[in-house]
């Protein structure tokens, strides 16, 4: 089996980057041929792509956001994601402009919002790799630490999570024995700046501004707090549930794997709202978690901290024989099998 394999980049801290090179390393474990380019190889003169080794003989599975899609000669593919309910401004019509015969996405959720193109799509889950993120162990003499993410806005929950912290744990004085850190990008959060600069800040509370390993960060935690309000891949989630860590989430969007409660804390009664217009590649809905559901679940994490560890290991055992990259590649080859030389 051979393929091209197109992408805007292939970065560890990007998703689409982190969800390419992980699949790509299981199809070439399965012997797949893939030629690995950048989406821009499309545009070049012909001597160019020559030069850079580039054939359309091919299936090109392209893995981008739709707004850098590109016609290809040959066969192509799309491998996408959005977050919100609803396509964003142009995506249907880029999409439909490309020549793209079917798409590819992590999650019902998404299957939904690209059906408007009219193409047919498929939901392959994105996986974790055990390798990568081997089980945590020994636990440090510390306070129990609950760990939340903070990139790109409020999207990954973390003001839930900051609110939830203060219902369930309220002042230093009143629980002084738990922690909370927040990792955001460098850039990611202007909020969160501001609050990192305060002058009396919570003692309890450590907030992280840089690109640091995140098998480094996980091993930083007793809990993962990220009640998302709305995801794509949902990699970070399964990757920390991978380490054993215990994960709160809410089953929405592409944590709605129809399996979420084996590898994962589930809390309800969250709310749906319209996601805010100044998140442009975003459109439609998500979900904003209900503080007193997820509030009571990290108490109930810190009260019981060894059943807690007793299900993060178990969700990671779960995850091993039920969502590796292995799988993911083999479903992708399979369904290549099933549609070899048939556009539709």
């Amino acid at each position: 089996m051979q393929l091209n394999w197109l992408a805007y980049q292939y970065r560890e801290w990007d998703g689409y980057g982190r969800f390419s090179s992980r699949l790509i390393r299981a199809l070439l474990r399965f012997n797949v041929d893939v030629r690995v380019h950048l989406h821009e190889v499309a545009n070049m003169p012909e001597w160019m792509q020559i030069r850079n080794d580039v054939t359309w003989d091919r299936l090109t599975i392209s893995c981008l956001p739709s707004f850098y899609l590109n016609r290809v000669p040959g066969r192509h593919w799309l491998l996408s994601m959005t977050e919100g309910s609803r396509l964003p401004v142009g995506w249907c019509e880029t999409i439909q402009r490309s020549g793209v015969e079917r798409i590819i996405v992590p999650c019902r959720h998404n299957a939904d919002a690209f059906a408007v193109t009219g193409l047919p799509v498929h939901v392959i889950l994105g996986g974790t790799d055990p390798e990568e993120f081997p089980i945590i162990t020994g636990r440090p003499d510390r306070p129990y630490t609950f760990l939340a993410l903070a990139d790109r806005g409020a999207r990954k929950g973390w003001v839930e999570v900051w609110q939830a912290f203060y219902q369930a744990f309220g002042t230093p004085t009143d629980t002084p024995d738990v922690r909370l850190i927040i990792k955001s990008r460098p850039d990611g959060n202007e909020m969160l700046e501001l609050i990192a600069r305060a002058d009396r800040p919570d003692p309890r509370i450590s907030i992280l501004m840089e690109d640091m390993d995140m098998r480094t960060f996980y091993q930083m935690g007793d809990c993962f707090a990220i009640p998302s309000r709305s995801e794509g891949w949902g990699m970070p989630h399964r990757e920390a549930a991978m380490s054993g860590l215990p994960v709160i989430v809410q089953a929405h969007a592409g944590l709605d794997d129809g399996y979420t409660g084996q590898w994962a804390l589930v809390i309800g009664g969250g709310r749906m709202e319209a996601i805010p217009s100044h998140f442009e590649q975003i459109a439609g809905d998500w979900m904003k978690a209900k503080v007193s559901s997820l509030a009571g679940m990290m108490l109930r994490c810190f009260m019981q901290p060894q059943t807690a560890a007793n299900f993060g290991r178990g969700a990671a055992a779960w995850l091993r024989e039920h969502q590796t990259w292995e799988i993911a590649a083999q479903k992708l080859i399979g369904l290549i099998g099933e549609h070899n030389g048939v556009d539709h």
